[in-house]
């Protein structure tokens, strides 16, 4: 497989990758980008959200759970305990995983690890934002949540995927 680096960024790059589909070479974009971490927080019924504007939906805000940027060769784990703290001034005992999935697979490498926050609380010390953040923090009950997707009011992957993770376990909590 040939492949040729054609936009080197400050978070991912875009490769020109030749490949055989079906006996045809064919020439593929490829994203490559480190990943992301993101941590479904639920205090009291209540999900932690970020909200903050992004450029690729036109300078919207949105509603998103607290993630970030896995940094090279950091434990995707790791990279989510910085950016609860980061984003949110939180800490949590542990994180328990609740998948790892690939956003756009066709087009690009990024993997989205999304874990839960076990006893999550105000972080002791907290890290500094990165200076380009611009985050206001929500507690949203986690029934108004799933309506807001319902809706089409959130619209982020990881943070619906979290929502009806976060339901699942109520219904299944219920039924026990």
């Amino acid at each position: 497989m040939n492949q040729k680096e054609i936009f080197k960024g400050k978070i991912f790059s875009v490769y020109q990758r030749e490949m055989d589909v079906n006996g045809h070479m064919m020439l593929r974009d490829l994203v490559v980008h480190p990943g992301g971490a993101a941590i479904c927080v639920i205090v009291d019924h209540k999900m932690l959200f970020v909200r903050q504007t992004r450029a690729g939906i036109g300078n919207v805000s949105t509603l998103e759970i607290p993630a970030g940027t896995i940094d090279p060769n950091e434990d995707p784990k790791v990279c989510a305990m910085r950016e609860l703290n980061e984003e949110t001034g939180m800490e949590a005992d542990d994180l328990s995983l609740i998948t790892a999935f690939w956003p756009t697979p066709g087009y690009d490498s990024e993997v989205i690890y999304v874990y839960s926050a076990i006893h999550p609380r105000q972080a002791k010390h907290r890290l500094a934002m990165d200076e380009t953040e611009d985050i206001t923090l929500e507690w949203i009950d986690l029934n108004d949540a799933y309506q807001m997707v319902k809706a089409g009011r959130i619209r982020d992957g990881k943070t619906i995927l979290a929502i009806y993770h976060a339901k699942l376990e109520q219904i299944e909590t219920k039924q026990e």
